[in-house]
């Protein structure tokens, strides 16, 4: 087993270090930067199309998902604090509930 993770391990550096170089060739083409950097604006382009069409369609995007998400959650919160104290202080009631009806039959 030991074999077969060190050939993993040297193959993978290996590939590593041929990415490596590659990428620093692609990197000093102006050509090839300047089809990347068209590439990043065409997909944000593509990105703020599909935005619009989603509004369009009235279906919320992640950001608003999220915070839907947290907003809810906040307020699951916020119940479970209320029930909570609830519960606590509905012994204390009826303890003086009781109390107040011993003295009233008296």
């Amino acid at each position: 087993m030991s074999d077969e993770s060190s050939v993993f391990d040297r193959l993978r550096a290996r590939g590593e270090a041929v990415f490596g170089q590659v990428s620093n060739e692609l990197m000093k083409n102006p050509n090839f930067v300047k089809a990347m950097q068209a590439a990043i604006k065409g997909k944000e382009r593509v990105d703020q199309a599909a935005a619009r069409a989603l509004k369009a369609m009235n279906v919320p995007t992640r950001t608003e998902f999220r915070r839907a998400v947290a907003r809810i959650e906040a307020l699951e919160e916020q119940l479970a604090a209320l029930k909570a104290a609830k519960t606590a202080a509905a012994p204390k009631r009826r303890r003086k509930a009781k109390g107040a009806r011993s003295a009233r039959q008296a």
